[in-house]
């Protein structure tokens, strides 16, 4: 049985320039695995919609996800797309 390679990539936060190095498969299973430690995705309840967009919130529409082909080229790729959040 052979194992799927992986790759040690860095995974730079944008405001802090903060770094982590992760070894994963792809970018994507890098960037969720940081971003599982730092947030959390639910399906917004009325209430809570109301109230951030009260205080001015915008509603953001997510970019489609690449295939996993494109998160894997290069040796030294960096995370840095937004929104890619799964």
């Amino acid at each position: 049985m052979s194992k799927t390679p992986t790759r040690i990539y860095t995974v730079k936060r944008s405001n802090t320039n903060s770094v982590r190095l992760v070894r994963a498969t792809s970018q994507a299973q890098a960037l969720r695995h940081v971003a599982l430690d730092e947030y959390t995705v639910e399906v917004a309840g009325q209430d809570e919609l109301v109230r951030a967009l009260h205080d001015g919130a915008d509603v953001e529409t997510a970019a489609a996800e690449p295939a996993v082909s494109d998160l894997s080229k290069g040796a030294g790729d960096d995370v840095t797309q937004r929104g890619a959040i799964a």
